[in-house]
């Protein structure tokens, strides 16, 4: 891992410390949010606040617990909405897996679902800045076709302490469409922006989400 992808990996778990945040949690919680997590992968969605109630003997509690860890987020009603790295909204990145598609939190999500669960991917997305279609065939840190040239980009400037990381630092976590666009896009706001080639993004994606799912099996 080169220094930059080891740097970036500390900054993002400042922000947003998942592990840690799954460490912290009770045996049964913790198997909680892997059912959580893992329900997007079979299904294509998280589970519902009733079918939690079907696990646990006190599902409001647990799953506050599990927000207040920063591993998920709830709508409205208390339903989970989302399960890092994946989410109910549909957002630009979808995730073909396991005959079913999931939409992730960001970009950096997207690319962190094949390496989580050693399963091929199909990503589709979009290069933020120019719309073009993005398209990755991914299987761990190899892909065998699509939109190869794609960069993946990270404005830090949106991280708030105040706001869930699904609705700020997230929300700008995006693909680019090839150097010259990610070049660009970082030239506008050179102090708050930082951007990664596809092998540099992946590696970013496994250092951070590859640990949570090992943690998941170990939980399971």
């Amino acid at each position: 891992m080169n220094t930059k992808v080891n740097t970036a990996l500390k900054r993002l778990d400042s922000i947003l410390p998942l592990l840690s945040g799954l460490q912290s949690l009770s045996s049964d919680e913790a198997a909680l949010y892997c059912k959580l997590l893992n329900s997007y992968i079979k299904k294509g969605r998280t589970l519902t606040r009733d079918e939690v109630a079907g696990l646990v003997d006190n599902a409001e509690q647990a799953l506050a617990n599990i927000v207040d860890s920063k591993l998920i987020v709830l709508d409205a009603d208390g339903n989970p909405f989302g399960a890092y790295p994946f989410t109910s909204e549909e957002r630009e990145y979808k995730v073909h897996v396991n005959g079913v598609t999931a939409h992730c939190m960001c970009a950096l999500d997207a690319l962190s679902v094949s390496l989580m669960f050693d399963i091929p991917t199909v990503i589709d997305s979009e290069c933020r800045v120019t719309g073009e279609k993005i398209h990755l065939e991914q299987n761990g840190s190899d892909f065998s076709g699509g939109t190869l040239d794609a960069w993946f980009g990270i404005n830090w400037g949106a991280a708030a302490t105040d706001t869930a990381c699904a609705a700020s630092l997230c929300m700008e976590m995006m693909f680019l469409k090839n150097e010259a666009v990610a070049r660009e896009w970082l030239d506008e706001s050179p102090d708050t922006r930082e951007i990664f080639d596809l092998p540099s993004a992946v590696a970013f994606a496994a250092g951070f989400f590859v640990p949570l799912a090992e943690n998941c099996q170990q939980a399971a």
